[in-house]
């Protein structure tokens, strides 16, 4: 179902691509008329911008013959058998490309880190998860093992000290079982209530590849969190 879906998008895009080009020889004669037209360069681009991100090698020439040739009704270059061939390349092609994407951004955050702790010798690595944290407050109480019911408040910023969210001075102290936080909730697990820790959480813990338009994340951004654990809760 998901590779059926990256190639109907596909498809989609192409086939906007190849309208635009058959009307308009140049980009800038492009102009968004209607809500129609708005839609579409929407929907082209976001499609565009996902084939471009896979960094799987394709033959853009051949794909827009092939989207032409298909509308037209003329019958395929190959046979069934190769066809679900081809599917299941592109689908392989992705997923390794995308592997070696996350190991790359991976390697490339633990380098920021690593000089982020040579300067701040207070800066701990965990080599459980690659997050690094340091002690603000330890406080006196347990851990907090995993799928437990925390209270906890935080503040979650961007490596440029810009702020995402915040829950200090809003009465909104968080009560959620730590399994359900992702890197938080690991990193809610490196405490004893009563602490207050900040951790620098690796992008594949946090937000991911796409980051968080809502919260103006990027993709691929390392994001801080200061996080003060109050008590773990007895279910």
């Amino acid at each position: 179902m998901r590779r059926n879906k990256v190639f109907l998008g596909l498809s989609l895009a192409v086939t906007l691509l190849l309208s635009a080009t058959s009307c308009n020889s140049q980009e800038s004669k492009v102009e968004l008329k209607t809500a129609s037209d708005t839609m579409s360069w929407i929907l082209g681009e976001n499609f565009a911008r996902g084939l471009k991100e896979s960094n799987v090698e394709l033959n853009k020439a051949v794909i827009l013959k092939a989207v032409e040739a298909t509308l037209d009704g003329k019958p395929s270059l190959v046979d069934n058998i190769t066809y679900q061939e081809g599917l299941d390349n592109f689908a392989l092609a992705l997923h390794m490309a995308q592997q070696e994407k996350a190991k790359a951004t991976f390697a490339q955050q633990q380098q920021q880190l690593q000089q982020l702790a040579v300067n701040d010798p207070q800066l701990k690595l965990d080599e459980r998860s690659g997050i690094y944290y340091k002690v603000v407050k330890e406080g006196k109480g347990p851990k907090a093992p995993e799928k437990m019911r925390v209270r906890f408040n935080y503040e979650g910023r961007l490596l440029d000290g810009t702020v995402f969210d915040n829950s200090f001075g809003t009465n909104g102290i968080i009560n959620l079982p730590v399994n359900l936080m992702q890197g938080v909730g690991y990193s809610l697990t490196l405490m004893n209530a009563g602490s207050r820790y900040i951790f620098y959480i690796p992008s594949h813990l946090a937000f991911g590849a796409n980051g968080s338009p809502q919260l103006n994340i990027p993709g691929d951004a390392i994001v801080v969190y200061e996080i003060e654990l109050y008590e773990i809760l007895k279910d």
